[in-house]
Protein backbone atom coordinates (compact mmCIF):
# COMPACT_ATOMS: atom_id res chain seq x y z
CA UNK A 1 0.00 0.00 0.00
CA UNK A 2 2.94 2.46 0.77
CA UNK A 3 4.52 2.06 -2.76
CA UNK A 4 1.01 3.18 -3.96
CA UNK A 5 0.66 6.09 -2.01
CA UNK A 6 4.07 7.77 -3.72
CA UNK A 7 2.86 7.53 -7.62
CA UNK A 8 -1.29 8.73 -6.61
CA UNK A 9 0.22 12.29 -4.29
CA UNK A 10 2.37 12.96 -7.28
CA UNK A 11 -0.23 12.31 -9.67
CA UNK A 12 -2.77 14.71 -7.50
CA UNK A 13 0.06 17.27 -7.65
CA UNK A 14 0.68 16.82 -11.21
CA UNK A 15 -3.23 17.04 -11.88
CA UNK A 16 -3.96 20.24 -9.54
CA UNK A 17 -0.42 22.21 -11.61
CA UNK A 18 -1.90 21.34 -14.35
CA UNK A 19 -5.30 22.90 -13.67
CA UNK A 20 -3.64 25.59 -12.47
CA UNK A 21 -2.06 26.88 -15.61
CA UNK A 22 -5.19 25.55 -17.52
CA UNK A 23 -7.33 27.82 -15.91
CA UNK A 24 -4.76 31.14 -15.85
CA UNK A 25 -6.41 33.86 -16.65
CA UNK A 26 -6.24 35.28 -20.17
CA UNK A 27 -4.12 38.59 -20.36
CA UNK A 28 -5.10 41.09 -23.32
CA UNK A 29 -2.30 43.75 -24.39
CA UNK A 30 -3.80 47.41 -23.74
CA UNK A 31 -2.18 50.84 -24.92
CA UNK A 32 -1.96 53.05 -22.13
CA UNK A 33 -2.82 56.45 -22.82
CA UNK A 34 -1.28 59.83 -21.46
CA UNK A 35 -3.56 60.05 -18.63
CA UNK A 36 -1.72 56.69 -17.50
CA UNK A 37 -5.09 54.82 -18.68
CA UNK A 38 -6.13 51.48 -20.27
CA UNK A 39 -7.77 51.77 -23.13
CA UNK A 40 -9.61 48.62 -25.38
CA UNK A 41 -7.40 45.60 -26.49
CA UNK A 42 -5.17 46.27 -29.26
CA UNK A 43 -3.64 43.67 -31.55
CA UNK A 44 -0.55 45.54 -32.45
CA UNK A 45 1.37 48.06 -31.37
CA UNK A 46 4.17 50.58 -32.25
CA UNK A 47 7.56 52.13 -31.22
CA UNK A 48 6.76 54.96 -27.86
CA UNK A 49 3.25 53.18 -27.19
CA UNK A 50 3.34 52.11 -23.61
CA UNK A 51 1.51 48.53 -23.71
CA UNK A 52 -0.09 46.94 -21.01
CA UNK A 53 0.03 43.23 -20.19
CA UNK A 54 -1.18 42.04 -17.21
CA UNK A 55 0.80 43.27 -14.00
CA UNK A 56 3.45 44.29 -16.42
CA UNK A 57 3.89 47.78 -18.98
CA UNK A 58 6.44 47.40 -21.47
CA UNK A 59 7.71 50.52 -23.52
CA UNK A 60 9.56 50.18 -27.00
CA UNK A 61 11.89 53.44 -26.65
CA UNK A 62 13.64 53.24 -30.03
CA UNK A 63 15.78 50.92 -32.44
CA UNK A 64 19.02 50.83 -33.65
CA UNK A 65 19.20 48.62 -36.76
CA UNK A 66 21.71 47.78 -37.77
CA UNK A 67 23.85 48.28 -34.61
CA UNK A 68 27.61 48.12 -35.00
CA UNK A 69 29.40 46.89 -31.79
CA UNK A 70 32.04 49.23 -30.38
CA UNK A 71 34.03 46.05 -29.67
CA UNK A 72 36.05 45.14 -32.85
CA UNK A 73 35.85 41.73 -31.64
CA UNK A 74 32.30 41.29 -31.66
CA UNK A 75 30.65 41.31 -34.88
CA UNK A 76 27.74 39.55 -36.34
CA UNK A 77 28.42 36.67 -38.45
CA UNK A 78 28.67 37.17 -42.09
CA UNK A 79 25.17 38.00 -43.73
CA UNK A 80 23.86 38.43 -40.26
CA UNK A 81 23.42 42.10 -38.82
CA UNK A 82 22.28 42.82 -34.96
CA UNK A 83 19.67 44.90 -33.87
CA UNK A 84 19.42 46.22 -29.84
CA UNK A 85 15.75 47.67 -28.78
CA UNK A 86 15.86 50.23 -26.51
CA UNK A 87 13.42 48.64 -23.91
CA UNK A 88 11.54 49.48 -20.47
CA UNK A 89 9.43 47.40 -17.98
CA UNK A 90 7.20 48.11 -15.14
CA UNK A 91 6.10 45.84 -12.51
CA UNK A 92 2.36 46.49 -11.84
CA UNK A 93 1.84 44.27 -9.30
CA UNK A 94 1.47 44.58 -5.50
CA UNK A 95 4.68 42.45 -5.12
CA UNK A 96 8.10 41.84 -6.42
CA UNK A 97 8.42 39.98 -9.86
CA UNK A 98 11.57 39.19 -11.97
CA UNK A 99 12.02 40.16 -15.58
CA UNK A 100 13.81 37.82 -18.15
CA UNK A 101 15.18 39.01 -21.43
CA UNK A 102 15.38 35.62 -22.58
CA UNK A 103 11.94 34.54 -21.01
CA UNK A 104 9.99 37.24 -21.71
CA UNK A 105 10.97 38.68 -25.15
CA UNK A 106 11.00 37.44 -28.61
CA UNK A 107 11.92 38.83 -31.92
CA UNK A 108 10.16 37.48 -34.84
CA UNK A 109 10.52 38.75 -38.09
CA UNK A 110 7.88 38.90 -41.01
CA UNK A 111 8.17 35.52 -41.97
CA UNK A 112 7.57 34.33 -38.45
CA UNK A 113 11.28 32.89 -37.68
CA UNK A 114 12.20 33.60 -34.03
CA UNK A 115 15.40 35.10 -32.91
CA UNK A 116 16.95 34.43 -29.86
CA UNK A 117 18.57 37.22 -27.30
CA UNK A 118 22.47 37.97 -28.31
CA UNK A 119 25.24 39.22 -26.28
CA UNK A 120 27.03 42.34 -27.70
CA UNK A 121 29.53 44.56 -25.80
CA UNK A 122 29.58 46.60 -22.43
CA UNK A 123 27.78 49.67 -24.05
CA UNK A 124 24.24 47.81 -24.01
CA UNK A 125 22.59 47.16 -20.33
CA UNK A 126 20.11 44.74 -19.26
CA UNK A 127 16.56 45.28 -18.22
CA UNK A 128 17.02 41.33 -16.28
CA UNK A 129 16.60 41.30 -12.82
CA UNK A 130 13.84 41.67 -10.15
CA UNK A 131 11.79 44.53 -10.09
CA UNK A 132 9.94 46.00 -6.88
CA UNK A 133 6.12 46.91 -6.92
CA UNK A 134 5.67 50.22 -9.24
CA UNK A 135 9.44 49.79 -9.89
CA UNK A 136 10.93 49.88 -14.15
CA UNK A 137 13.98 48.86 -15.49
CA UNK A 138 15.50 50.38 -19.18
CA UNK A 139 17.71 48.25 -21.28
CA UNK A 140 18.24 47.07 -24.19
CA UNK A 141 17.72 43.66 -25.87
CA UNK A 142 19.94 42.40 -28.82
CA UNK A 143 19.59 40.14 -31.41
CA UNK A 144 21.52 38.58 -34.36
CA UNK A 145 19.41 38.10 -37.41
CA UNK A 146 20.26 37.42 -41.48
CA UNK A 147 20.74 40.65 -43.42
CA UNK A 148 17.34 40.52 -45.03
CA UNK A 149 15.25 40.19 -41.82
CA UNK A 150 12.42 42.68 -42.63
CA UNK A 151 9.13 43.14 -40.70
CA UNK A 152 10.62 42.83 -37.02
CA UNK A 153 8.41 42.59 -34.43
CA UNK A 154 8.86 42.04 -30.45
CA UNK A 155 6.82 39.74 -28.76
CA UNK A 156 6.40 40.52 -25.03
CA UNK A 157 4.91 37.90 -22.74
CA UNK A 158 5.86 37.50 -18.87
CA UNK A 159 3.52 35.98 -17.21
CA UNK A 160 4.15 32.22 -17.30
CA UNK A 161 0.49 31.15 -15.65
CA UNK A 162 -1.76 33.28 -18.16
CA UNK A 163 -2.09 33.59 -22.05
CA UNK A 164 -1.79 36.31 -23.84
CA UNK A 165 0.97 38.30 -25.32
CA UNK A 166 1.84 42.19 -27.13
CA UNK A 167 3.39 42.76 -30.41
CA UNK A 168 5.34 45.77 -30.48
CA UNK A 169 6.20 46.33 -34.17
CA UNK A 170 9.65 47.66 -34.71
CA UNK A 171 9.35 49.21 -38.01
Amino acid sequence: MRSLRTPLALLAVGAALFATIASGETDEAKKVDDNGSSAAPAAAFGIGDVVELGDWRVQVHGVVDPYVSTNQFITADPGNRYVVVDTEVTNNSDKPSTVSSMMCFELQDSTNKSYNITFTDSSTSSVDGELAPGAAKRGELAYEVPEAAAGLRLQFKCDLFSSGSATINLS
